[in-house]
């Protein structure tokens, strides 16, 4: 069992020096990457001084404006050496910015293909720690029983990490689908309003009734939100949120009595949902601060517990 484990310390130690290598080799490739964006950023920019410099040459060189011009002034000879060599000048840039890149390239090359050699490392490092560790378990010493009441802990830590986690992502779900509702709400709010105290008349009405329409399909989804976040904090403990529902009769029965009275029913069942909606919202907001505390403690619970784990691994 001895030989087993040094055996093993040695395969451990193997596969985080290769783990080391490839963030080290990581890090220059990154570097590398930025190195080569800027050479192409600057070989591109000298090759468009280049061909704008032959460009110039050219207008001198054949039957053009620019030609005829310099000419008529006896300047042509003159200007068209001088254009000459601001192209010689451009051209070598552009060859020594093309050289540049090729070289940056190559370098990304080789550090790329050094770490794509070094293979999985992350996947080797943790078989030769859960090897080593296994040994330390089954070799009945101290550190091997401790390691096994850390194992149990750290399996019920990160279930819970993900059950909070899965929580947390529904308690944004329905934040979002309450913020999209109380936003139509309050649009269905102002026409309704201006409905009932100025006199809207069909098109107010269809402006209204579109918005409500929207808001309560929100409300829905909102409702389906908070049902969903509930059965989550089932699972971790948190109290449930309730849901949040509009019924659609007072829609019909404005359609087709429009008077003071079904306006100010339609005015009173939108504040009603803008309440509700609040409500849900503020609910919802302690519930994700709940959660976010929760996590954090739950994920410091794990590091601390892999920690130790390492600890033990490593240092037997």
């Amino acid at each position: 069992m001895t030989a087993d484990i040094a055996r093993a310390t040695e395969e451990l130690a193997a596969a985080t020096n290769a783990l080391a290598e490839h963030e080290r080799l990581h890090a220059r490739e990154e570097r590398r990457r930025e190195d080569v964006a800027e050479a192409a950023r600057v070989a591109a920019q000298v090759r468009a001084t280049a061909l704008a410099e032959a460009a110039d040459v050219r207008a001198l060189e054949t039957y053009s404006p620019t030609r005829i011009w310099a000419a008529l002034r006896g300047a042509r000879d003159t200007e068209l050496q001088a254009e000459q060599a601001e192209q010689q000048a451009a051209e070598y840039a552009t060859a020594q910015a093309d050289a540049h890149l090729a070289q940056v390239e190559a370098e990304l090359a080789t550090v790329r293909a050094a770490r794509q050699a070094l293979g999985d490392v992350h996947t080797r490092r943790e078989q030769a720690f859960e090897a080593k560790e296994r040994l330390l378990r089954e070799a009945d010493t101290q550190a091997g029983t401790e390691l096994a009441g850390l194992a149990d802990r750290l399996g019920f830590v990160r279930s819970h990490l993900t059950e909070l986690r899965e929580a947390s992502a529904a308690a944004e779900g329905a934040a979002h689908r309450l913020a999209a509702a109380a936003d139509l709400l309050s649009r269905a709010g102002d026409w309704a309003t201006y409905d009932t105290f100025l006199g809207g008349g069909m098109l107010t009405d269809a402006v209204k009734y579109d918005r409500m329409d929207q808001a309560q399909q929100r409300l829905r989804e909102a409702d389906a939100a908070l049902r969903h976040l509930s059965a989550e904090l089932v699972d971790v403990g948190v109290a449930e949120v309730d849901g949040v529902e509009v019924d659609g009769m007072t829609r019909t029965f404005d359609v087709w009595f429009d008077n003071i009275f079904s306006d100010w029913a339609v005015r009173d069942r939108i504040a009603d949902a803008r309440r509700r909606t609040t409500s849900a919202q503020e609910r919802v907001a302690k519930v994700r601060a709940d959660l976010d505390r929760r996590i954090d403690a739950a994920e410091a619970d794990e590091r601390a517990l892999a920690a130790r784990r390492e600890e033990l691994v490593a240092g037997a």
